[in-house]
């Protein structure tokens, strides 16, 4: 038999204030203690935060430098590109400023539009590792002024052999990166637009820049950031609404761009982005009939990729780019690029299928084991509540994940019955440990809970995607480019799952109600009067088969759920749905899940004798497997007068480069405090 775990279903809504950026800007990680710059201020007035380096060098009239690459003292920036300065943010963290003139006689009403859309997207959409960071803007008389993050180069500047002798880290950057990772992190950054129903409509490469990630003292990575979004558009997936405003310059655009009678879509982002992955490709690829040249797909010259695209003089099957007979990944982009490359919006892939496309499918793994220590495995239990409650079995499940972990070399970290601010501070303390001796990090959230997130000690919930923030490449970049693993035991509802559909849930209404004012007064505030939910039958039961079940994927909007850089989010059920624990006459035994999910862990890479083992994504269908397998196993043996349907379909969320693979580790791991990471 098996109890559930309940909270009712609320979603929580996550914002970042400008008020809150500014407090992470105020603790920079890095800053510049012995720059001899003569800074100014962009506009006068004593609280502006901004400021600008003088150089001495005169470009359109201000003696400010210019970030662009200069060759012989001549500036390479194309005319219509907008001016970037190098500057400050509060005098130390460094900064890209862009400058724009916002007077009303010189700029257009719709620019005026444009820019207010930029800095809206950028305000409420810089949480993706692929996505610019923004810092501030500010604006005088004449001229708005945004500072974003500074960065090495734009992907333009890397593959333009004019900048050969201009680019900081050439080599390091195409030997780390390569052709693959460029277009992967570059699709993610543009997926993340799309998901918050934008369309970017100016796809180039000196649109995607590059900004380096100093992990530790003799070692960098290298990010791709998407960023300029003047003639970037909303669009209403649900609701039609026309192409208007500027076309994407320079021959970047797609068939449908310049007509305003045809509706808005992510596919016209689709198009440019294959002319991109051509443009890199050809740069990039070791054919010699490539001639390692970046090329666009459809011309040399601005005009003739117009004409071209318009006109569709050029098939898609003939193009420059001619892939390498024996590599199977040059082949297989080849025919992605002439996927995305169709003259019918129709016939294109969305992002999300180019990024499942098996050319970005993982080939190698994470190589957790070269690291001091493999992994730190973090565990959160909570198990007893301050209204009494308590989660019993909790503590098994503590004990597997820590007996099985530390068998796989990783260090363990355990914390018992956090409040929520304890809780949260433990996850920002670690998050700004070096943790560049460590291959690996693994958070384990045990508790009950509601979609996003779990109730903690005091009766108060924490979003587990605000938790994972914590370890972005911004707030942690001493786990960049190494695998972070969410594994959440926790209902994210209440409804009931059976074998076939969604049945209603048995708790009472006053129940229900007593959650509901819990959640409210713990986001909004005291509650006056409690508030009551009732779910119809056509709401708790719906018509789903398993195999519906197993697909489905509660809509959310990416603000939520953002897909963040190497991370691995498995859930122990399906968002709006409740979770079971074991007991029997001795006990409460641990949950389904949990000891499942450790079961397959010790025999696949504890307890197998020979090499081969599968990695964990393989793995955790397996432990899909063996879940239903219990569930079955407690409906059969259940009273068939009061028939318990305890299914639970376990999902994951994957953003990963390559494959988890763990082993068992020749030095056990220990149980650590916090000061010892």
């Amino acid at each position: 038999m098996a109890e559930n775990e309940f909270d009712e279903t609320k979603r929580l809504k996550t914002s970042v204030t400008l008020e809150e950026k500014a407090q992470l800007i105020k603790q920079p990680k890095e800053t510049t203690s012995i720059d001899r710059e003569e800074r100014e201020p962009v506009r006068k007035g004593g609280d502006c935060k901004l400021f600008r380096i003088c150089t001495g060098k005169i470009k359109d009239g201000s003696q400010y430098l210019d970030i662009s690459h200069h060759q012989k003292g001549k500036n390479l920036t194309s005319e219509n590109k907008r001016p970037i300065y190098k500057g400050y943010y509060n005098c130390d963290v460094p900064v890209a400023i862009l400058k724009i003139n916002y007077t009303q006689s010189g700029t257009t009403r719709t620019t005026q539009k444009e820019i207010e859309r930029e800095l809206q997207i950028l305000e409420e959409l810089e949480v993706h590792e692929n996505f610019i960071r923004y810092f501030t803007h500010e604006m005088d008389d004449d001229f708005v002024y945004i500072a974003t993050e500074l960065c090495l180069c734009s992907v333009e500047d890397l593959l333009d052999p004019a900048f050969e002798k201009h680019i900081p880290m050439k080599k390091e950057i195409l030997k780390e990166l390569q052709a693959k990772e460029i277009l992967r992190q570059a699709t993610r950054g543009l997926n993340y637009l799309h998901q918050n129903d934008f369309v970017h409509r100016n796809i180039k490469p000196n649109n995607f820049l590059i900004k380096d990630v100093k992990c530790c003292k003799n070692s960098c990575h290298f990010v791709i950031k998407i960023t300029d979004f003047r003639l970037t558009r909303k669009y209403n997936p649900d609701k039609d609404s026309q192409l208007s405003g500027s076309a994407a310059s320079q021959g970047w655009e797609a068939p449908e761009s310049k007509n305003t009678e045809k509706h808005l879509s992510t596919k016209l982002d689709v198009f440019i982005l294959g002319c991109f992955y051509h443009y890199v490709l050809v740069a990039l690829s070791k054919t010699e009939a490539n001639k390692g040249k970046p090329r666009h797909p459809f011309g040399d010259n601005a005009e003739q990729r117009r004409k071209n695209i318009s006109e569709g003089q050029q098939s898609v099957q003939d193009l420059p780019f001619v892939p390498n007979d024996k590599d199977e990944d040059e082949k297989e982009v080849a025919k992605l690029i002439k996927s995305m490359l169709k003259f019918n919006e129709e016939d294109r892939p969305t992002l999300q299928q180019v990024l499942a496309s098996p050319y970005f499918m993982p080939s190698e793994d994470y190589n957790i084991y070269k690291f001091a220590t493999p992994g730190l495995c973090v565990i959160f239990n909570q198990e007893e509540f301050e209204n009494g409650e308590v989660r019993q079995g909790s503590d098994k499940d503590r004990d597997k994940l820590k007996e099985i972990f530390n068998e796989l070399g990783f260090k363990t970290l355990i914390y018992n019955n956090l409040d929520s601010y304890a809780l949260k501070t433990e996850i920002k303390s670690l998050a700004k440990k070096d943790l560049k001796n460590y291959g690996c990090l693994v958070v384990c959230l045990l508790s009950h809970g509601i979609e996003n997130a779990i109730l903690c000690y005091d009766g108060r919930y924490v979003n587990t995607n605000e938790l994972k923030y914590e370890f972005s490449l911004d707030k942690c970049p001493s786990l960049y480019g190494k695998p972070k693993i969410f594994i959440v035991q926790a209902c994210q509802g209440s409804l009931e799952q059976s074998k076939t559909g969604t049945i209603s849930h048995k708790n009472s209404s006053s129940g229900f109600s007593q959650r509901v004012t819990r959640i409210y007064e713990a986001f909004v505030g005291p509650l006056g009067t409690p508030s009551r939910t009732d779910m119809t039958k056509k709401d708790v039961e719906p018509n789903y088969n398993k195999e519906d079940l197993e697909q489905m994927i509660i809509l959310d909007n990416a603000r939520k759920n953002p897909p963040l850089m190497d991370f691995l989010t498995i859930n122990s059920t399906l968002h709006g749905f409740k979770v079971y624990r074991f007991y029997n006459q001795e006990g409460f035994l641990g949950s389904f899940f949990i000891q499942s999910l450790c079961k397959a862990l010790f025999e696949e890479y504890l307890d197998k004798r020979s090499e081969g083992t599968k990695h964990l994504e393989d793995l955790l269908r397996c432990v899909k497997v063996n879940i239903n397998a219990r569930s079955e196993e407690v409906e059969n043996k259940s009273d068939k007068e009061e028939e318990i349907c305890c299914w639970q379909t376990m999902p994951w969320e994957v953003c990963l480069s390559k494959h988890i693979r763990f082993c068992k580790s020749e030095i056990k791991g220990t149980d650590i405090p916090l000061n010892d990471v």
